[in-house]
């Protein structure tokens, strides 16, 4: 199997017409035996050569186009505001303020350094980002939706059945609530996930705003999270489900897909297997 029909294989997965911008083939070639980690630097590329495999697959995007497509994949904040109320033109600004800083920290990236070694090392490489976390978000929605009760359940209740996910039961990172208190009723929720990174405290303030209780997110910066805790929001939480674990749950489909095609998967970098 070619590292290309892999990309299609995942884009089929999460429902992608077309490979993401934050995802790329760098090297093709055919695999049988692979090593799949969340993030692959220039070490891991030595070790995947030690362990005698044919290919590498990352999870974050690792140099050339996709690191640089990153910033388009932020667009998508926009779209998930929209779905939930926000306004147009606010949903627009929000995204351009979390995008363009990212866009210009990335103009600065030395793009090339682990994609050339790969190269003069003949290793296979890609990485797939977006897909594995719109087949994880997916999870999240269909998890969240059958744990919660109606407008019953609390915000405690929800991470103690996050914490039953495999994948979490198997991290040393679980499930935390860092905003809100555990007996606030869950509410209006979303998962915040599958837009390049989290949304940050202003796009999550104005969910908020729009009367959204709970955000699920993989992670928030912890100067964003001293912001929102200074608004003093007393219905609102904010439950960070763990970067590792949330992002192996959609790499953990993707690899379930290669093994029922025949390939050897050797996890590692982050990929919690269950």
């Amino acid at each position: 199997m070619r590292l290309t029909e892999i990309m299609a294989l995942a884009n089929g997965l999460a429902g992608c017409a077309d490979t993401p911008p934050d995802s790329e083939v760098y090297l093709d070639g055919e695999v049988r035996r692979v090593y799949v980690g969340i993030d692959i630097d220039v070490a891991e590329l030595l070790l995947a050569k030690n362990l005698g495999v044919d290919g590498v697959i990352a999870h974050h995007p690792i140099g050339s186009r996709a690191r640089h497509g990153i910033a388009a994949v932020i667009e998508r904040h926009e779209a998930q505001m929209r779905a939930e109320g926000i306004p147009e033109d606010i949903a627009h600004q929000l995204m351009l303020a979390r995008r363009d800083p990212v866009a210009h920290t990335l103009h600065t990236s030395n793009y090339d350094r682990v994609v050339g070694a790969a190269k003069q090392l003949q290793m296979p490489l890609m990485n797939i980002h977006l897909a594995a976390d719109i087949v994880g978000r997916r999870f999240f929605i269909d998890f969240v939706g059958r744990a919660v009760d109606g407008q019953g359940s609390n915000v405690g209740s929800l991470v103690d059945e996050l914490k039953t996910i495999p994948e979490m039961e198997a991290s040393l990172v679980q499930p935390e609530l860092w905003l809100g208190r555990a007996e606030n009723p869950v509410g209006r929720w979303i998962v915040q996930m599958a837009a390049g990174t989290n949304g940050g405290a202003a796009i999550y303030r104005t969910y908020y705003e729009h009367g959204i209780n709970t955000i699920l997110a993989m992670h928030i910066d912890d100067r964003d999270l001293r912001e929102l805790e200074q608004l003093q929001l007393p219905k609102a939480n904010l439950v960070i489900t763990g970067h590792m674990p949330s992002d192996s749950i959609g790499m953990n489909r993707v690899i379930a897909a290669l093994e029922q095609r025949g390939l050897e998967v050797i996890a590692g970098s982050g990929v919690i297997r269950v």
